[in-house]
């Protein structure tokens, strides 16, 4: 439905982004904390992993353009500006 343009707006978690290759005009990151098992917390979204979600912006076989935003907290911010 999201395809088809019947949904105009789509809301989902990280391991969701990860995993579906959804076209879209804007691709809004909001926080970049996930949890990790391993480390038993939060842990900040790697660069790769936000590069790999923003990549769903403006795909060149259906948007002549894309945006994407990063929300996060001043102090998790200075990786992503690399």
């Amino acid at each position: 439905m999201f395809n088809d343009g019947a949904i105009k707006v789509l809301c989902c978690t990280a391991t969701l982004a990860w995993g579906i290759n959804l076209p879209a005009h804007t691709v809004v990151v909001k926080g970049t904390e996930v949890y990790n098992p391993e480390k038993g917390g939060a842990v900040d979204l790697s660069i790769l992993d936000v590069q790999q979600i923003f990549d769903s912006a403006g795909c060149p076989q259906f948007d002549t353009s894309g945006e994407a935003r990063l929300i996060t907290s001043h102090d998790s911010l200075a990786p992503y500006l690399d």
